[in-house]
């Protein structure tokens, strides 16, 4: 049912962990770019919803993040919350072990981290477009809030997150169709923008990007380091648990269904036993 699926997805997180192991600055580089590129997305997420009317903003702002994932799919890259999908199913299969598991999380988390980063840097030297002149309020509000949810909601929200972007990833290995692909990454990422979802990589860049402008008191770098902490453990949860567990256990059970052997029909001739 879903098992070319889970073997691709399973492949490409070998893949990944043998790049890791083997051409590591390669990896790293590639991770850094899909930092760069999810940044791209809240730069456009930002810009447009600063004006935009409160009671459409969080729909406008949902619709243009999809552009993030789009370009990290279709250029090609490496984030962090797709690993979260890819490495259980290597892991699940035996492709690769937890410890490659693990290296590649941690790997993919400090390129995305610097990708992130550079941008918000490269961002702060040409002025700081919308988010640090006009739309600054709206920017560190939001930076604000995000600092200083507690741990639990922020793990729900990237749990939650999570499960949506990663859909949109299992969604994408199921078609060949780049149409089709589009349209599949877009809704469940208006969903998770539109609906105040955590994205550990997003906030990588909101963060980088609020401490490098005139922040208010209330955006901290400790604030940063709390919710990356939370919204980590739940995007992996999400991506992990929700997705990889949730598929790799309904194809388990299919399989297990189709190779038990089928009860003997006794035909309907047959004498009944005494």
């Amino acid at each position: 049912m879903y098992r070319d699926t889970i073997a691709r997805y399973a492949e490409a997180g070998a893949h990944k962990a043998d790049m890791v192991r083997a051409h590591l600055l390669s990896f790293l580089i590639g991770s850094a770019l899909a930092g760069a590129y999810i940044g791209f997305g809240d730069i456009f997420m930002f810009t447009v919803g600063a004006h935009a009317d409160p009671s459409w903003s969080h729909l406008v702002m949902g619709a243009v993040f999809a552009s993030a994932l789009t370009i990290v799919v279709f250029a090609g890259s490496e984030l962090f919350t797709g690993t979260a999908m890819y490495m259980p199913f290597a892991a699940l299969r035996g492709d690769s072990g937890v410890g490659d598991m693990l290296r590649v999380w941690i790997a993919c988390w400090l390129g995305n981290l610097v990708g992130a980063a550079v941008l918000a840097a490269l961002l702060h030297m040409a002025g700081g477009g919308v988010l640090l002149t006009d739309g600054s309020s709206e920017f560190f509000t939001v930076a604000a809030a995000k600092m200083a949810a507690p741990g639990y909601e922020l793990f729900a929200r990237g749990l939650l997150c999570n499960w949506l972007v990663c859909l949109a990833i299992w969604m994408c290995g199921r078609t060949e169709n780049d149409a089709a692909k589009i349209a599949l990454i877009f809704w469940p990422i208006a969903i998770f923008v539109a609906c105040g979802f955590e994205h550990s990589v997003a906030n990588m860049f909101v963060f980088a990007l609020a401490l490098m402008g005139e922040h208010p008191e209330t955006v901290t770098l400790g604030g940063a380091v709390h919710n990356l902490v939370w919204v980590t453990l739940g995007n992996l949860a999400g991506g992990g648990l929700m997705v990889g567990l949730g598929y790799w256990l309904q194809e388990r059970g299919a399989e297990r269904k189709v190779e038990a052997p089928a009860p003997a029909v006794q035909p309907s001739n047959a004498l009944p036993r005494a």
